[in-house]
This record gives structure tokens, sequence and C-alpha cells, in this order.
């Protein structure tokens, strides 16, 4: 779908044919070729779906790279990369399982972990078993697993008392619940190698993940009552700690557990369930958990620019993990609280106070998450059309990202939140038609650009990119429905195409996703969708045949007729011959080149590269002879095979009768079939467990006779006993008889003791009468008193009369003095006025007599 993709997969083959001279002589020059392609590899995008797994050349690059990471351990610039590599792999879903169960890199990175000492390097290399862990089906038995626990186990009780929550402790945690969850085998190798007790002491302080491992190990004892308030408070906790800490590994716990609590609603616990999200400490601890996520985001955009620039500028040695899952983690953890909630109104606003454009922008590399994210509260607030529009605000700048870069991720989310946007609204208007527009060129712009040309479309597509041609289909689908003056014909004309009814009839046979099978079900009722050429091409697919693009079958033999065909010869063997002589002689050319790189060679002289060339250039001329040679044989075949395709075909034509519906529901037979036989396969693997429990049982029954032998002879010994204890029961009989004697006595007394009560009693009468008529004498009083009262509080209203009228004769006298005081500061100042004037009239005087004093001199 982009040109990313094809550089991608040039390098992948670039590395399957230099590692095989590596893996002949190790020289420098190899080395340097296999460490570049896996930078360039490390390099790409996560979302691109670079390593598709149902590709060949994909597998045969993890079969290669499985047994450098095993033959280059030593060696650091390869074993880095290589883990580089594999950090961007276990990214998608789909590669991880493949990793584990098809590829089996989980013991060789377990031994990888082994190996390594310095934090750094263990932080990374846990990380990356932390992901290949999750989910992973492991038989315990296997050899590596007892010394993986034993070295998770190591780094836990050296790490754990370590201040806050090391996180290289708790990364060994969470693969240790990775491995035992429902997984009874390998628990057993955990339970075999650490002593239980002192374990759950060691990771009581790690929250919930020591919750779940005390699940595991059924330690009620440390679990005690603790309730879903509390869990959902631990989990809030645990993403608060997270962003702290950037430990973004512990997320997927978390939104796990919520998931977990989502299910409880359709059991016997779903009462808990919606009492724990409707207590006000869920709301309160929601309200932190999005302040918290806020502050995140704002600490992330503050930032300096130049912060990752500088990060990617360093040296190839410098270990840290491959990428951050932050955002994606908390975008899951709030589509899993909508769904919890979906009536909540209060927690929909809060959402939609950060906006779509700001949710896009904050997702950075998992904009599928918020699209997501969006799509869901769409889903679960359908009446909320405003902010559906302010979705559409959102569906451009999106466009953009899709045009730029190559994430089936991202395309299959935005063509899902286009088809909740239009139903939502219930309209198309001419903004949505633009971007959809723009999204229906990127798409399927080449197929209805080159619909007679065969080679134009690629009928080996892997299931990512389909998936994303039939979401955009079923898309298009629904705003024809929406629109059918703009998107009709559109539809339909898209749905005559070979490549597209290919397409179709492949995401009907794959029934792997139940979502995308309900999509294309809606696609297929449509009135215009081609039922008997997509029942021609499951016909197809169903007998493993290649798909051209006129949807027929050349060169298919009938099978009565197989004898006619002769054994493959002309274009087709001369070409793979060709082939072959082409790459050894690549190979030698680039070996060459490696030798002289590394020294190995220190002249080479131009008459043996010419002779080479020479050589090379005779055999190329002399295969063109054959294939001239070869071609009348060959067009003499093709004829008659065309003949045979053209019987072939009208023979197709009278066999395919069967309807869609029935095609349909024989692919639901089968994927029916596919489940039964996993769930076959389970059942087997549970009483293989089984057999090994009852075999354990059987010999804790022969040690637990051998006790009952031992117990038998205790017994004895006890009968012995018994018949003392009877003698001295004899004894304690003569005693209770001469305690019954006493107790008659006693009654006695008691009978006395009753009388002198019935006299207390009287005596107490007399007293309780004795005190009700003081009790009322008392209360003439106190109603005197209260008369008097009165009478005072009366008296003190009028004193507070009095005040009131003296405070405002005082006030009144106030002013007048301040006023007075005003005007005595004036007079004071004319007075002092009058003193100055009358100095100076004083010193002019003087001044006078001294010159009459001077004149008369």
């Amino acid at each position: 779908m982009s040109p990313g993709r094809s550089s991608e997969m040039s390098y992948i083959v670039e590395f399957n044919s230099h590692i095989q001279s590596y893996f002949i002589s190790s020289t420098y020059g190899n080395e340097t070729l296999v460490n570049r392609c896996l930078e360039q590899l490390a390099a790409s995008s996560a979302e691109s779906k670079t390593f598709d797994v149902s590709v060949y050349e994909c597998n045969i690059f993890f079969v290669n790279l499985h047994k450098l990471l095993s033959y280059s351990m030593k060696k650091t610039n390869l074993l880095w990369s290589v883990v580089a590599v594999l950090e961007v792999a276990v990214s998608d879903d789909e590669t991880r399982i493949a990793l584990v169960d098809k590829f089996r890199f989980l013991p060789v990175v377990s031994m990888l972990l082994l190996e390594v000492h310095s934090s750094d390097q263990q932080k990374r290399v846990l990380s990356l078993l932390h992901h290949l862990s999750y989910g992973a089906s492991i038989d315990g038995q296997e050899m590596f697993i007892e010394r993986l626990i034993q070295k998770l186990l190591t780094l836990i009780e050296q790490n754990h008392e370590k201040k806050g929550r090391c996180e290289v402790a708790q990364l060994a945690l969470s693969i240790l619940v990775n491995l035992c969850h429902r997984d009874l085998s390998t628990t057993f190798v955990l339970t075999r190698n650490t002593n239980v007790s002192a374990f759950c002491k060691q990771i009581k302080k790690f929250d919930l993940l020591a919750w779940k491992m005390y699940i595991i190990l059924e330690q009620n004892d440390y679990i005690k009552e603790i309730d879903l308030h509390y869990l959902l408070r631990m989990s809030f906790e645990e993403v608060r700690l997270m962003l702290a800490t950037k430990n973004s590994f512990s997320l997927r716990h978390v939104v796990d557990f919520l998931r977990s609590v989502r299910t409880l609603s359709g059991t016997r616990e779903a009462e808990p369930a919606k009492a724990a999200v409707t207590d006000e400490y869920f709301q309160r601890d929601l309200k932190e958990f999005l302040q918290e996520m806020e502050k995140y985001w704002q600490t992330r955009t503050d930032s300096p620019a130049g912060e990752a620039e500088g990060r990617k500028k360093k040296t190839k040695q410098k270990v840290e993990p491959r990428r951050d899952r932050t955002s994606e983690g908390l975008f899951e953890i709030l589509e899993c609280i909508v769904l919890l909630k979906p009536d909540d109104k209060e927690l929909h606003r809060k959402i939609c106070e950060f906006g779509p454009a700001k949710l896009i922008n904050h997702a950075r590399d998992d904009c599928a998450k918020a699209i997501d994210l969006l799509r869901t509260i769409l889903e679960k607030n359908p009446t909320d059309a405003a902010f559906a529009e302010e979705c559409k605000t959102v569906l451009a700048s999106l466009m953009t990202m899709i045009t730029n870069c190559d994430d089936e991720r991202l395309a299959i989310a935005f063509a899902k939140l286009l088809t909740t946007i239009g139903k939502t609204l219930n309209a198309v208007d001419d903004p949505m038609n633009e971007v959809a527009e723009q999204f229906y060129q990127h798409l399927f712009g080449a197929v209805l650009a080159h619909t007679w040309e065969r080679a134009t479309f690629d009928y080996s597509l892997a299931d990512g990119p389909v998936r994303v041609y039939l979401w955009a289909l079923h898309t298009f689908n629904e705003l024809a429905n929406l629109c059918p003056t703009y998107w009709y014909a559109k539809l339909t004309n898209l749905l005559k195409q070979k490549p597209i009814q290919f397409l179709i009839a492949k995401g009907l046979i794959g029934g792997s996703d139940v979502e995308l099978l309900e999509a294309l079900l809606q696609v297929a009722a449509s009135s215009e969708f081609p039922k008997q050429d997509v029942a021609q091409m499951i016909d197809l697919l169903k007998s493993n045949l290649p798909a051209t693009g006129q949807g027929r079958v050349p060169l298919a033999p009938v099978p009565g007729n197989v004898h006619n065909i002769q054994p493959p010869t002309g274009y087709s063997y001369i070409r793979a011959l060709s082939r072959d002589l082409q790459e050894r002689i690549d190979q030698a050319v680039v070996q060459m080149q490696d030798a002289k790189a590394a020294g190995l060679i220190n002249d080479v002289e131009k008459s043996e590269l010419v002779e080479f060339y020479t050589y090379k250039i005779n055999m190329q001329t002399s295969l063109m002879n054959d294939l001239r040679g070869s071609l009348d044989g060959t067009t003499a075949q093709i004829t008659t095979l065309m003949h045979q395709n053209q019987l072939l075909m009208a023979e197709i034509d009278k066999n395919q009768k069967r309807s869609l519906p029935l095609l349909l529901k024989e692919s639901a037979l089968e994927n029916e079939n596919r489940l039964l036989e996993r769930e076959l396969l389970q059942m087997k693997s549970a009483a293989a467990t089984y057999d090994k429990k009852t075999s354990q049982m059987k010999q804790e029954l022969a040690e637990y006779i051998k006790k009952y032998g031992e117990k038998s002879q205790k017994c004895a010994a006890l009968v012995k006993e018994i018949e003392h204890l009877r003698a001295r029961d004899d004894n304690y009989e003569k005693e209770n008889k001469r305690l019954q004697q006493e107790l008659v006595a006693m009654t006695k007394n008691r009978d006395d003791a009753r009388k002198l009560l019935k006299l207390g009693e009287d005596d107490r009468q007399r007293l309780t009468e004795q005190r009700e008529a003081e009790r009322k004498q008392y209360e003439c009083k106190i109603r005197e008193r209260e008369r008097d009262i009165s009478k005072r509080t009366d008296l003190i209203q009028q004193l507070e009369q009095t005040l009131v009228q003296r405070d405002s004769t005082i006030e009144t006298l106030e002013t007048e003095g301040a006023d007075l005081r005003e005007k005595l500061k004036e007079r004071e100042a004319r007075i002092a006025q009058v003193e100055a004037e009358l100095k100076e009239n004083e010193k002019i005087q003087q001044a006078i007599y001294s010159l009459m004093n001077k004149t008369k001199k």
C-alpha cells in the first residue's frame, strides 16, 4: 500500500541473502552487511506491519534471526541489533504469538537474560521477555523454564528491598505472572524453586501484580477479604505510579483486570461489579486519574523538542527500550472505563472535555487507540450529535496521516470511525464526502485505474492489508446507504471488480475475525452484491488454486487428465535455472567484495574480473538462446493448455451452482470445526495434566498407607491410656456424688437468700416513692427559677436598648470631636505660621538695627 513497505521487505530479502555467507565465514565485511540490514529494520515504524508472518520471506528471516541470536551471543553489536528488531516485531500481536509458538524465541531470549549483568541490559531483555511471555502457552516441563524462573526469583530477591518499587523486580514479577497465569505446570515449577511464604512477603508492595500472583499461588491468607472496590482503587494507584516512574509494562495488567471486571457484568457477580463502579470512591479515583493523565500529557508536550532527536543520536551500544507504550495503555484503560460505565453522562462529559483533536494529538504513535476510544464513546452515546460534529473536524488530519504512513490499524480504526460518525449523524455532508473520497482513492484508486491489467493487483496479499480493504468496503457500503446519490454508483462499480470479489471471498473464508465477518455479511445483503462471482472465488480459494485478474484459473487440469500435462519445461524451467545461476553469481561477487574489504585478497587483477564478467555475459547469452529455442515448444504447449482450460471453464460453470448462503454456512461450519479442534487439544492437554496429577496422588496414597501403619501402633498405646482414663472416670463419679450433696445444701441457702431479696425489694419500692415526691418538689422550684430568669431577660433587653442609645450618642460625640480636632489642627497650623512670620519680622528688625548702627558709625 506504500513504497516504505517494499523497501523494508527488500532489507529482509537482503538480510536473508547475506546471513548465509556470515554463517559460513564470519568475516568483518559479512558482519557489517548483516548489522546494517538489522539497523534499517530496527529503525522502521512499529505500525508499518514490516514483519508479516504470512509472507514467506519473513518466515525465513525469523528462522535466520533465531539462529543468529544463539550464534552471536558474545558479539555485542549483532546481539543488540537483533534485540532491537525483536522489540519492533513484538508490537504486533500476530507476530508476537508467532515468535513464541512458531519460531520459539522465548528460550533463546531467556538464555540471553542469564548472560547479561548490567542493570540497563537486564531491563531491556526483561522488557522483551515481558512482551513475549504475555498470553503465551508454555509447557512447564521445558528445560529453560526452570532456569528462567530461578533467574527471575533471584532478581526479585536482590531488588525488592530497594527504595520505591524497583523496575527490575517489578518486570521480573510481571513475567512470572505472565508465565504462571492459568498454567499449573509452570506454577508447580515456581513453587518448587522458592519458599512461597517468603516470596509472598517479598512482593507485598507490588499491589496489583502481587494480588494476581497471590491468586495464582492460592494464598488466601494474603488476599483475605479484598473486594472489587479496593482492587479498582489499586488499579488507579498503579497507573499513577506508572505515570510517575514511566514503567509502562504494568499497564497491561491493569487493562486485563478492567476487562475482567467488565466480563463480570454478564455473570452471577454482576451486582458487586455494578456496585463497585458506582461507588463514590470509584468516581473520585476516576477524576484523579483523568487529572493525572492530563498532567502527563502536559509534561510530554512541554518537554524540549530536541529531546527525541538527541535520544536518536546516542551510540548504538546504549541499551534503552525501543518504544514507550504508555499512551496506548492509557487509551485502552479509558476505553475499558467507558465500556464499564456506558450510561455515565459525567464521565462522558469529562472525557469529551479533552476534545477529539487533543486526544489525537496526544496519541502520537498510538493514534489507532485514540480513534477506537472516540468510536466507543460515539457508540455508547449515539444521541450526542455535538461530539460527532467535533469528531468530524479531525478526519482531514487523520486522512493525512493515513496517506503518509502504512499503518493498517490506523486505517481500520479510521474506517470504523467514519462509519460510526455517519450513523450517529444519520447523514453525510460535503466535508465527510471529501475525506471519504480521499480514502476511497487512496485504497481503491489503483484497482479502478487498471481494471484490465492482471499484473497490477497482488493476489498474494497478507491478512493485514486484506482487513483494511474489507473494512473500507463496509464503510463505503454504509455511506451508500446514507448518501446513495454520491456513493451508490461508486460502490456498485467497486463490487464489479475481480480483485474486490477476491478480497471478499478471502474474508468470508477466513472467519477468524467475527466482527469483520458480520460487516461482510452486511455488505453481502446489498442488492448489487455479486453473489455468483464471489461464490466462484470462494470455490477457487477452497481448492487452493491461484486466482488471476479475470477470476479464472488457466492451466488448471481436470483430475482425470493429469497424465496429459508434461513436467515443467520451457519458460518456467529456464527462468528458475536462470534465477538460481544469477543468485549464485551475485553471491560470488559479494563474497569477492567482502574478501577484498576484509583484506583477505590484497589485489584483484583486472584480467580476472574481465574473464569473470565475460563468462557471466556468455552464460546469459546462452540462456537467451535456450529461451528462444524453447519458445516454439512452449507456445504449442500453451495452446493445448488453453483448449483444456476452455473445457474446464465450461465444466466449472456447470458445477458451480451453489449459492452464497450455503457457502457462508459451510465456512461457518468450518470455523466451528476449528474451534472444536482447539477445544479438543485443550481438553487433551488438560487430560494429560490430570493423568500426571493422578499419578502423583497415587504416590501420595502409598505414603499415606505407610503413615497409617505407624498410626495403628499409636492407637494400641491409646487404648491402654483409655483404660487408665476409665479408672479415673470412676473416681470422678464418686467426687460428683459428693458435689451433689453440697449442691443440695447450696439450694437451701439460695431459698433463704431469695427471702432476704424480697424484703430488699420492698425497701427499694418505698425509696422510689420517696424519690418521686422529692422530684415533684424540685420541678416546682425549677419553674419558679424559670420565671425569675424571664424577668431578668426583660431587664437585660431594656439595658441593651439603653446601651444602643448611648452608643449612638457616643458616635455623634466622636464625630464632633473629630471635627473639633481638625479645627484645632488648622488653628495650630495658623499659629505656627504667625509665629514663623513674627520670627522673620524680628530678624528683619535686627537687620535694620544693624544697618542703622553701621550708618551711624
